[in-house]
């Protein structure tokens, strides 16, 4: 879709909107803002309230496309996370940071710490007079009640990107988009029209959401995949001419969910990469993945404390813990993994898949791509594909290459320059 046409039938459904809706009072109070500060040409304030840089790439490039734009005011306010606790859940007030503001240091927009871990106070988002705020994930639990998505739309417009591109369908994908986080959100940008139907039906009759403003406009997390072709990762032992036949590992780290395969290969995978001279591991855990495991008893911390020490002294294996991780999957040559998010990503590098499970939640865009998997179910699956593609076969290459021309929205000028566009004919 050409941006113009984007702009005019995004406006023209934003008036439609206005017109035809009784808007909430709190609505009513930021529309008519808008309107004083479009008439006084005042710049769009658009806030990025971020915690986890890990997953900044789903929001990079609308910041980029804002700071580039003369007509927009950006800044960056870092949190602390809730995480869950044994024993406690989420009914606790302990919050512990993910090294949000350490990362965002040397980004040109204004970057504000938002909490004092000293007097334990959260900075006031009001204080920016923000027109558009993103967060990074739509767990309202997570965070304080004044960030809450409730507190904060009675101010400003929510708007939202998923942080991981949806992959799965089910309760799981009704997990990870609350309705009670999707009702107060103003917009709703969607990676494919599956989810931009996804998202609009889940949205209740009482939401500040409207169906019109869910929009497809793809995933800004693509973006930047064709920067990365030919890069070299950071994280490999072997470069050059030393270069081995390089493995990542990216489990699940859900255990209730009946689709983390990590117990069926945490100990077979590293035996038969150490056996082989020639190949080389990055093993990339998640996040929450240690937390996960000692919380529901199936591994202690000094279990934990072993597995990883194995691979911190192995010639051949090593672990990825960075908040970057583009240049690990193009510098790589195949990726071992089960349901996750980061599979479109990695699939967009035309790079080999094993698609390791035990049950199976994938949505529809996900059965189409996994066209392009090497399905793997137990040790032997996954040890027969390892053996033929690090000696080169790969029947599916082409078949990858199809899926991405067929199944990826991808904008010409990239999905948050899209985003971008939007809020600007929302403001005005």
């Amino acid at each position: 879709m050409e941006i113009s046409l984007l702009v005019r039938g995004i406006t023209g459904k934003i008036n439609n909107v206005i017109a035809d809706v009784k808007l909430p009072k709190a609505q009513k109070k930021i529309e008519k803002r808008r309107i004083e500060r479009k008439n006084q040409n005042k710049k769009i304030n658009v806030i990025f309230v971020c915690h986890r840089p890990a997953v900044w790439g789903a929001l990079k490039t609308v910041y980029d496309a804002c700071m580039e734009d003369k007509k927009f005011n950006v800044a960056i306010v870092t949190i602390p996370n809730k995480k869950e606790l044994p024993g406690k859940g989420f009914s606790h007030n302990e919050y512990v940071s993910e090294g949000a503001y350490e990362y965002f240091k040397g980004y040109k927009c204004k970057l504000i710490n938002g909490y004092d871990f000293d007097t334990k106070k959260w900075f006031d988002l009001r204080r920016l007079r923000p027109d558009y705020i993103f967060f990074q994930t739509p767990y309202d639990i997570c965070r304080p009640n004044a960030y809450k998505s409730n507190r904060v739309a009675s101010y400003a417009k929510i708007c939202y990107v998923h942080y991981g591109m949806p992959f799965m369908n089910g309760y799981i994908a009704e997990e990870s988009f609350p309705v009670s986080f999707l009702k107060n959100t103003y917009f709703h940008f969607a990676e494919f029209e599956e989810m931009r139907k996804f998202y609009a039906d889940r949205l209740p009759d009482n939401s500040v959401h409207k169906k019109s403003r869910v929009i497809l406009t793809g995933y800004p997390k693509l973006d930047e995949a064709k920067d990365y072709i030919g890069c070299e990762g950071k994280n490999w032992i072997y470069r050059g001419e030393e270069k081995h036949f390089r493995i990542m590992w990216t489990p699940r780290w859900n255990t209730e969910e009946g689709n983390c395969t990590f117990f069926t290969f945490k100990d077979w995978l590293p035996d038969y990469i150490e056996a082989d001279n020639n190949l080389e591991l990055l093993y990339r855990p998640h996040p929450q993945a240690d937390i996960e495991f000692i919380s529901r008893g199936i591994m202690t911390e000094a279990e934990i404390k072993k597995y990883r020490g194995r691979f911190i002294n192995s010639n051949n294996m090593s672990i990825d813990e960075r908040k970057d991780y583009l240049d690990s999957f193009y510098s790589s040559d195949v990726l071992i993994t089960d349901e996750s998010s980061i599979i479109p990503e990695y699939f967009l590098t035309g790079k080999p898949i094993i698609f390791t499970y035990n049950e199976t939640h994938l949505n529809d865009f996900a059965k189409k791509i996994s066209e392009g998997f090497y399905w793997a179910k137990n040790k032997d699956e996954l040890k027969e594909h390892l053996d033929r593609l690090k000696s080169g076969q790969d029947e599916l290459k082409d078949r990858r290459q199809q899926l991405i021309r067929e199944e990826f929205y991808l904008p010409e000028k990239g999905s948050g320059y899209e985003i971008k566009e939007i809020i600007k004919a929302d403001f005005r």
